[in-house]
């Protein structure tokens, strides 16, 4: 007999039982309480002597994860794994198959005095020395290996290259998942270890604190302040860094900062009316990356997707009421602050309050890395429901999540865009391609160019 092969569903639900428990989101299977009554939602008592009418009662909600023509979406309500997806179909769409219920998962609910608590929380998971182990968030780069940096006060009067990572990541996903991965980028390190006092890496709750109060931390640790900073800002990090370089920072302090694939502007993956929809969208990638043999970077956005799930649902109920969504966005302030809005406020103030004169002399300088990923390759077809350039269903057309020219995860135009008069030199510019996406600048050898054409590093003789 041969080898079993298992489907496709059948791997996804595999790898998922296998994956780490967020906070307060357990799958049904692995649920050691019973239920006392049937529906989307539902009551537990946790187990205990029999009969025992006594134990606590715990409120969860019950989502379903669910494939509907080949795409992945969150579904409020239980049904019998592999068979019919827990919601009927109405309207326009009624024509689109139900679905196959991959996996069920009990989301605990939260009062909304709890939602901090559960951001933290969740920080902790994707970002485990952001707080804890590294109290100051602080490390440096040493032979290659990432170790404590506790007394930042070291670094006064020095030459720093700071390392900053995004949203739903670490410096272990940046350094060891991204530059490391290809010699190019593990000589530049190398060399940049050569040019640089100190190479540090800045680990930083990226759910429950927004960019502006990421970068007060930072700032408050570098004092007395380095001699100048050369910064590297993936995703989220972007905003940190100017942040940090325009409100916070010794202004004697020479600063340059090369953005890659960072929300300048603001991303519409943050923007309170299409979250519902990029909670499927951040699913279906850790799907992707899951196939792609990306486990880490997949773990980190299926826990990121569902955990956010659970936050959102406390404040709009199950079904994620749309018009509610500003609301539960604004409890989220790592998300508020990225959301590309016309009212963000500390995106506006950003743009309009920062940088002054010293923004046009050699005290600050910015470069940016960009990229807009449309794919070719099959595994990647459900980027046509959430993405304009790449949407073709007409009747799906309400799941946009992007209007325009993306990498994913980031609106190309919000990349090299600082300020309405402010000019930024693009280092790079990959253009429209299906190679480059937001989860693998690091590995390419174009970025790592850029790095040293705009950090000048030169290459070891």
């Amino acid at each position: 007999m041969g080898a079993y092969t298992p489907a496709a569903s059948d791997e996804l639900a595999y790898w998922l039982s296998a994956l780490p428990e967020v906070p307060g989101v357990r799958p049904l299977d692995r649920l050691p309480l019973v239920r006392q009554r049937s529906g989307r939602s539902a009551h537990y008592r946790r187990r205990g002597a029999p009969g025992d009418s006594t134990a606590p009662r715990v409120a969860q909600d019950i989502y379903s994860l669910v494939r509907e023509a080949g795409v992945l979406r969150w579904r409020p309500g239980a049904a019998a794994p592999g068979g019919a997806g827990p919601q009927s179909r109405a309207g326009p769409r009624a024509a689109l198959p139900a679905g196959e219920v991959i996996k069920q998962y009990a989301f605990e609910r939260l009062e909304s005095s709890q939602v901090y608590s559960a951001l933290t929380a969740l920080d902790r998971l994707l970002t485990p020395m952001s707080a804890g182990a590294v109290q100051n968030g602080l490390r440096r780069l040493r032979k290659g290996l990432l170790e404590p940096y506790l007394d930042p006060s070291k670094a006064a009067g020095k030459k720093v290259l700071l390392i900053v990572h995004g949203t739903f990541s670490n410096s272990e996903a940046l350094i060891s998942n991204g530059l490391q991965r290809k010699p190019a980028g593990s000589a530049l390190l190398a060399d940049a270890e050569r040019k640089y006092d100190l190479v540090l890496c800045f680990d930083h709750p990226t759910l429950s604190v927004s960019p502006m109060l990421n970068a007060f931390d930072l700032a408050a640790l570098l004092r007395p302040s380095p001699a100048s900073i050369d910064m590297v800002c993936h995703s989220r990090g972007g905003l940190v860094a100017r942040w940090f370089c325009e409100a916070y920072a010794d202004a004697a302090m020479k600063r340059r900062v090369v953005f890659v694939g960072s929300p300048l502007a603001g991303t519409s993956l943050a923007a309170a009316p299409r979250l519902k929809h990029a909670l499927d969208l951040l699913t279906n990638i850790a799907d992707a990356m899951r196939l792609a043999g990306e486990a880490s970077t997949a773990a980190a956005y299926f826990s990121a997707a569902s955990g956010l799930l659970r936050v959102l649902g406390a404040v709009t109920g199950a079904a994620l009421n749309t018009p509610l969504l500003d609301a539960a966005v604004a409890l989220v302030p790592g998300l508020d602050a990225q959301s590309r809005t016309g009212n963000n406020q500390e995106l506006l103030r950003l743009r309009a309050n920062t940088g002054g004169g010293d923004f046009a002399s050699a005290q600050i300088r910015y470069f940016s890395v960009v990229s807009n990923f449309e794919p070719q390759a099959i595994g990647w077809n459900f980027l046509r429901l959430f993405s304009k350039p790449m949407q073709r269903l007409g009747d799906w057309a309400a799941d946009l999540v992007f209007q325009g020219a993306n990498d994913l995860i980031v609106d190309t135009a919000s990349m090299a865009e600082t300020a309405d008069q402010r000019a930024i030199l693009v280092a790079h510019d990959f253009g429209t391609n299906d190679r480059v996406h937001h989860l693998n600048y690091f590995v390419q050898a174009e970025t790592v160019r850029a790095l040293r054409m705009a950090l000048e590093i030169k290459t070891a003789a």
